[in-house]
């Protein structure tokens, strides 16, 4: 529950009681109190019968010292500014970086106070807020965060914030403290139609997370004035802004409308810049009718730019909506077909096969969903893309070369793959390629039958790992598979999308001989190179391979592959033992 909720409750329920009423409940929380928060809150009691008496003398200037410490503070900070007195850096030469030493590279000396003058500048700034001086908190402040530190070095001079000082334990006080002092006194001092851009600035100044509306909001000793005048204007100014900070505050500040007809035009309107605006609609409301979320759903998922990997997460969480008010099958299935567009991923291209109707026209439009996503700039159907603002919510759905390769295996294109993909001319360099991965979901498809056998688990962890698999993602607009446990879950969809998926008998046979062989070249360029940390993983192929080749059929193949490969490399005790892990009986 954000804050302004919090506080509209809390107004409701507190004027529908007496005084004697509030009176005991307040006993009632002094009676629960834990000791060492007891002072804090008589403080706290204290300070409402002092306010009316002290608002008038906060404007008086009673305190003559506050004139000097202005002086002061703006002082030395010029003295600052003006890197006429600098920090030293000095390199610890104790310091052992090969041997991940715990202390630091450098330490640092502060011959000119630098340190402390920060100190009373900060201070000088709370007092500024306490005394509702905030012009000059403001002033002080804003120079503070702005100021570039001189930090001298016999490797070449530094400058550096607050924030680097902060990080070398240079400041003697709480920086989220002092910034949100600061932001206290801006807004008090800018004009409102300036508030907007002046807090903006300083908390991107900052670099601190923890600076937040709501910590803004509960800063001080009385509320901001003028708040819900304030909060559209806020909304406004970050909607087309860009970056972490940007991002973090607009979901903030929408949510703290906490009126959903309020919520859904600004993520409307800001749907290209932030997408989040919808999922944070879609994942967070609880009061809202199941029929009513569907519809903001459905708006999402034709707002949000399909380039963007979060559109998927609005469809998946319209699907479960649209389960839940029993909607029909041919929109839960366009959430999941959404979802596979925004996010091409093999949970998405499973979830939106296996899931609904079963329409062979449902695969050809996942394969054009595949091709039109694998297509590369540079003309390969099979190039590597980088993906553009990373870990943000306008990161976009770009697919590497190994998902492409994936995907197009999940799509039936066997052949394709076993030739572009299984290609590697070297035994050794397979890390980053789709030889292992490649080789596992080959091993998995050829598998008949249930699985069984330790090698055919490792294949399965494997492909899991590879195709990002959990219990928990895929159930993400599907209901119904509470009760089945992860590994049982992953066996169930494979073996249901093999069914659907059929290989031809030429290239099973293809695929088998190249993984054969591709088997022996690897563990013979490992045994070469003494690569003793990858016995296991041979071991665990060719247990897979001749679990597959029982499965077909073929008497003890399992045994009589890996005493084989005994036979071959008789002396490397470690590699047998790797093998007898992965069930190979030594008939010795």
């Amino acid at each position: 529950m954000n804050l302004t909720n919090f506080l509209k409750q809390t107004d409701t329920l507190t004027a529908q009681y007496s005084a004697e009423q509030l009176i005991a409940f307040i006993h009632g929380i002094g009676r629960v109190l834990p000791e060492q928060r007891r002072e804090e809150f008589l403080e706290m009691l204290k300070s409402i019968g002092n306010k009316a008496g002290r608002m008038p003398d906060k404007n008086e200037e009673t305190d003559i010292g506050f004139d000097e410490m202005y002086r002061r503070a703006k002082d030395n900070l010029e003295s600052i500014d003006s890197q006429e007195i600098a920090i030293t850096e000095i390199l610890n030469e104790e310091y052992d970086e090969w041997y991940a030493d715990s202390g630091e590279e450098f330490y640092y000396e502060d011959n000119s106070g630098i340190s402390d003058m920060l100190e009373e500048a900060c201070d000088f700034v709370h007092i500024c807020m306490d005394r509702e001086r905030y012009r000059e908190g403001f002033e002080v402040g804003s120079q503070m965060l702005a100021m570039e530190i001189l930090c001298d070095s016999e490797y070449g001079d530094e400058e550096f914030s607050l924030r680097d000082m902060a990080r070398c334990e240079l400041l003697n006080f709480s920086l989220r403290r002092f910034v949100l002092d600061t932001i206290y006194c801006a807004y008090h001092t800018v004009p409102p139609v300036k508030r907007p851009e002046t807090l903006y600035g300083i908390i991107v100044n900052a670099k601190e997370d923890a600076v937040t509306l709501e910590a803004i909001m509960q800063h001080g000793d009385e509320e901001l004035p003028a708040f819900e005048e304030f909060l559209p204007f806020w909304i406004e100014y970050l909607g087309d802004k860009t970056g972490h900070d940007a991002d973090r505050l607009i979901l903030e500040a929408v949510s703290l409308l906490n009126d959903i007809s309020l919520e859904v035009p600004y993520a409307e309107k800001y749907a290209a810049v932030h997408p989040g605006l919808y999922v944070n609609i879609l994942e967070d409301r609880k009061y809202a009718a199941a029929n009513d979320m569907v519809s903001i759903g459905i708006k999402a998922m034709k707002a949000i730019p399909e380039k963007y990997i979060i559109r998927s997460r609005a469809a998946l969480k319209t699907a479960e909506y649209v389960i839940a008010s029993n909607g029909e099958l041919p929109l839960l299935e366009k959430c999941y077909f959404a979802a596979y567009e925004s996010d091409t991923s093999a949970l998405n291209y499973l979830r939106a096969l296996l899931n609904g109707s079963e329409d062979d026209k449902k695969r050809e439009a996942l394969q054009k969903i595949f091709m039109k996503s694998s297509v590369d700039k540079g003309g390969s159907s099979f190039g590597i893309h980088e993906r553009s603002y990373s870990c943000s919510e306008r990161e976009e759905n770009r697919l590497d070369g190994n998902t492409v390769f994936l995907l197009g295996f999940l799509d039936g294109q066997f052949a394709d793959v076993l030739d572009k993909g299984l290609n590697q001319s070297q035994a050794l360099g397979w890390t980053g390629t789709f030889m292992k991965q490649g080789i596992a979901l080959y091993l998995l498809y050829l598998y008949e039958g249930q699985w069984n056998g330790k090698g055919m688990a490792a294949m399965a962890e494997i492909v899991k790992s590879v195709m990002k698999f959990s219990s928990e993602e895929y159930r993400k607009g599907v209901c119904g598979l509470e009760k089945i446990g992860e590994n049982e879950l992953f066996c169930q969809l494979f073996l249901k999308w093999k069914s659907k998926i059929q290989m031809e008998s030429d290239i099973r046979d293809r695929a088998l001989k190249r993984i054969t062989a591709l088997l022996e070249k690897r563990t013979a360029g490992i045994m070469d190179a003494n690569r003793r940390n990858y016995y296991g993983e041979c071991a665990a192929y060719i247990a897979a391979l001749g679990e597959v080749r029982e499965s077909m059929g073929e008497i003890n193949a399992k045994q009589r592959l890996m005493t084989s490969y005994k036979d071959k490399y008789p002396r490397r005790s470690a590699f047998r033992q790797e093998m007898r892990n992965y069930g190979w009986i030594d008939a010795k």
